[in-house]
């Protein structure tokens, strides 16, 4: 082939149906981001500077553009001796399918996942004069592939002689990605890299490369690890693994080859999430599972944490390594495949984990926390007592009271929900004082549904309504907010009628709901002829 001449080239596979599977299967849009920032960041590349750059391009809408330094990729469309580009480009050429690779290159199916847009173009050179330059452009691959049946993209490569305005490494430009149908803020951006992929890196790692993020205008350079919750000088309410829990046990894969499966628990928990910015709306609580340095994905937290830890996930933060897990991955490399199958290393994974989380909940630090936290609860109950004591006896405060031999008793203070209306219904039915010949609750349940099943009469001239529902309420607009069907309500009381338009009055405490062809009792508490409000300093208690 002559220097500067175009060709067209097909990568090593023509099962386009892979192609497509492997762009259809990913579980976040920005699971493509991850695998770029493995390949640009793995050893192998000798990377000292990579630039991750996301923008909105006139044409293609939201497009990535990935550098690197490192030691390019060459090309060589021999399927028995690959180079890095045609690695790339093709599929299964990784050390799963037996071939040498990048640290976190196992499945070498990462890079289709760049697939997924309009145009991409890949340009590469090693640094040495006797390597070529190359430029792979990829026409419409989302279109082409997407389509069903899916149809193979335009692949054209050109490669030539280098030249002094050259630079060593890799670019990567991603134009239309996902369609171009969004375009990420810089902190959406950021808080996807340290909590997904290596620039979140759990465990140390030489000769990093500088890690460059620009959105639009604007740029940071970013460290690279991960943001564990760290140990609060002089304060019990953040407890975290001061030395990392290993567990490992050697067991028999389905080959027959023995795996030592070797868990490490790191992280913690915290009371005071906010010092952390730990929020399950920023997906950064619970457990997440890291594999060769790069925390990939949440798992399940109380599928992992055994019984001894009993804190709440939006509290914790933690990581549990375990690198045996590598080939167990989905396709995408977002889940474990059967996670809740047979596989021995991932029934391993799970209870070595447990063994992990048992021996922290055992801790003299954690169960130091245990101790205080439970102080601190009871110290909070108490002070919600004393200020519930405070407001009963503030001058102000109004109660629900009645007369009798001249003199005023106190039944309950002037409710302000639903529980206190019923309590001070039923104090009124005990005394015998309801404007009723008779009534009698049999049954009263804070599930779904009525509130009550009850008997009662209005006067010595009605019949006994026996076993009616009835619908208690603080206030009668309630019921309507609350979505109670009519047809299942033969009487609503509440504490008071805020809506007495919606309402025929019979008299001053009964009133009637017409709705549908219904009309239903209503039956306004604070309006029975033996109530009286009175205030505090208006009593004796």
């Amino acid at each position: 082939m002559d220097i500067n001449e175009t060709q067209k080239i097909k990568p090593k596979i023509h099962d386009l149906s892979a192609f497509k599977q492997v762009m259809e299967s990913r579980s976040h849009p920005l699971d493509m981001v991850r695998e770029a920032i493995s390949n640009m960041l793995a050893p192998e590349v000798g990377a000292r500077e990579v630039t991750l750059q996301h923008y909105s391009h006139p044409e293609f809408n939201a497009s990535f553009i990935f550098k690197d330094d490192g030691i390019g990729m060459t090309y060589t469309g021999d399927a028995e001796k690959p180079g890095r580009l045609d690695r790339f480009i093709g599929l299964a050429f990784s050390k799963s399918a037996g071939l040498g690779g990048d640290y976190w290159g196992w499945k070498g199916l990462g890079s289709k996942l760049m697939l997924n847009c309009s145009k991409l173009v890949i340009e590469s050179w090693t640094g040495l004069s006797i390597d070529m330059v190359y430029k792979i452009e990829i026409f419409n691959p989302r279109l082409s592939l997407l389509s069903d049946p899916p149809c193979e993209p335009v692949y054209e490569l050109t490669q030539r002689r280098n030249n002094s305005i050259d630079r060593k490494g890799t670019k990567i430009e991603v134009f239309g990605y996902d369609g171009g149908k969004y375009n990420y803020s810089f902190e959406e951006l950021k808080r996807y890299l340290y909590l997904n992929t290596a620039i979140g890196l759990t465990k140390k790692m030489d000769n990093l490369p500088q890690v460059n993020l620009k959105v639009n205008s604007q740029q940071e350079i970013l460290n690279i690890g991960f943001n564990f919750i760290t140990e609060q000088k002089d304060s019990w309410r953040t407890i975290v693994i001061k030395t990392p829990l290993v567990k490992s046990e050697k067991v028999k894969n389905e080959d027959g080859k023995e795996v030592n499966v070797e868990v490490v628990l790191k992280g913690g928990f915290t009371l005071d999430t906010g010092l952390f910015g730990l929020s399950p709306k920023r997906y950064n609580t619970g457990l997440r599972l890291s594999i060769k340095g790069i925390p990939y994905f949440q798992l399940p937290l109380y599928d992992y944490k055994g019984n001894k830890f009993n804190q709440y996930k939006d509290l914790c933060s933690f990581i549990v390594e375990c690198d045996a897990l590598e080939p167990k991955l989905n396709m995408d490399r977002s889940n474990i495949s059967n996670q809740h199958g047979d596989d021995i290393i991932v029934k391993t994974f799970r209870r070595l984990t447990v063994k992990c989380f048992d021996e922290f909940a055992e801790s003299d630090d954690y169960k130091n926390f245990e101790q205080k936290r439970k102080n601190e609860d009871e110290k909070s109950k108490a002070d919600a007592v004393r200020e519930r004591q405070l407001a009963l006896s503030d001058k102000d405060q109004e109660y629900v009271c009645i007369e009798e031999d001249c003199e005023i008793r106190v039944l309950h203070r002037v409710p302000n929900a639903e529980h206190d209306t019923l309590a001070l219904f039923w104090k009124l039915e005990s005394l015998k004082i309801l404007p009723f010949e008779k009534f009698i609750t049999l049954e009263h349940t804070n599930q779904a549904g009525i509130d009550i099943i009850a008997s009662y009469q209005i006067d010595e001239q009605s019949t006994i309504n026996q076993f009616v529902s009835i619908e208690f309420e603080f206030a009668f607009s309630n019921f309507i907010k609350h979505g109670h069907n009519p047809k299942q309500t033969s009487m609503i009381i509440c504490w008071y009628i805020d809506k007495p338009k919606d309402l025929q009055k019979i008299n001053e405490y009964f009133f009637r709901y017409n709705i549908n062809g219904l009309s239903i009792p209503v039956y306004e508490i604070r309006s029975f002829p033996v109530i009286k409000i009175k205030r505090y300093n208006e009593i004796d208690l």
